[in-house]
């Protein structure tokens, strides 16, 4: 980055706050604040103007939501941009971050590559770099191609320091595998989704009130055309993929009556693959 972007922690939680700010300003981001008290850190908002806000839903004196509500109705020339962080995963709690304003929604706890990968998706600095490379028809397709832009990093690094694959290329590869090509505008939604799933499995359980509506958000885009564009990317699949992929992975489906798997089946077959897959490698990384 040749401008450091500006961070902002806010969460009660003293360890975990402690263990974010050492790890993102390890990264190479500026930490402006991080602090525990909401009340402060809409004061360092408006003193700061953090590029990323990072807030947990369970604040005192006043929850994450109505620290958000306030946030974004600050008078500032450039908003930052919100992810919502919380272990509580509730329909309603979800919702409403969103519909308040929040850019993104994530389960504690959370992997630090992931986390830092959702900040550089989001970050006007991230946005910027890929509008100096392309030129989009649609916002739509911006933040699309904003979010394909794959990290140099080819391993993510856990905390006990060994190496695991990344998940994101990892479903980058396994959906073009099946057939899914890239420049169709459901692929991006099935890679998202694939991803929210592996990240947090129950979003699979609310495909309908968390996931597209998630989406929907990142893409500046409706989650009913969220739904279409992954139901079109999984037509596209079975009519021009590799059938020796597809009935490794979907063989249930396609060889009964039952026909192509809905979107939610699909979403959770993959991402269950990936989740197995990883649990085998970090199985074979600890017998090592």
């Amino acid at each position: 980055m040749s401008e450091k972007l500006k961070v902002l922690l806010v969460d009660e939680q003293s360890e975990q706050r402690n263990a974010y700010t050492e790890r993102l300003a390890f990264t190479g981001y500026d930490v402006v604040g991080a602090t525990g008290n909401p009340r402060k850190a809409l004061e360092i908002i408006s003193s700061e103007k953090p590029d990323i806000v990072l807030f947990d839903i369970v604040l005192s004196p006043i929850d994450g939501i109505t620290f958000l509500k306030e946030a974004v109705s600050l008078n500032l020339e450039k908003k930052p941009r919100f992810i919502a962080l919380s272990s509580i995963m509730s329909d309603t709690v979800v919702r409403e971050a969103m519909q308040t304003g929040a850019d993104y929604f994530m389960i504690k706890p959370c992997e630090f590559q992931v986390l830092k990968d959702r900040i550089d998706m989001l970050s006007n600095t991230y946005i910027s770099e890929i509008s100096e490379e392309h030129q989009f028809s649609s916002i739509g397709t911006y933040m699309g191609d904003a979010q394909n832009k794959q990290s140099s990093y080819s391993t993510v690094l856990d905390d006990d320091g060994a190496d695991s694959p990344d998940i994101e290329n990892q479903v980058t590869e396994l959906i073009l595998q099946i057939g899914i090509p890239a420049h169709i505008k459901g692929y991006h939604f099935v890679r998202s989704a694939i991803i929210m799933a592996v990240e947090s499995p129950d979003t699979i359980n609310a495909i309908t009130k968390i996931v597209y509506p998630t989406i929907a958000k990142m893409y500046q885009t409706s989650p009913s055309r969220v739904e279409r564009a992954i139901r079109h990317a999984i037509e596209v699949a079975w009519d021009r993929g590799d059938v020796d992929t597809l009935n490794s992975i979907f063989g249930y489906s396609i060889n009964s009556n039952k026909g192509k798997p809905t979107n939610s089946e699909f979403i959770a077959m993959l991402s269950d693959k990936l989740r197995l897959k990883n649990k085998q490698y970090s199985y074979m990384q600890i017998k090592m």
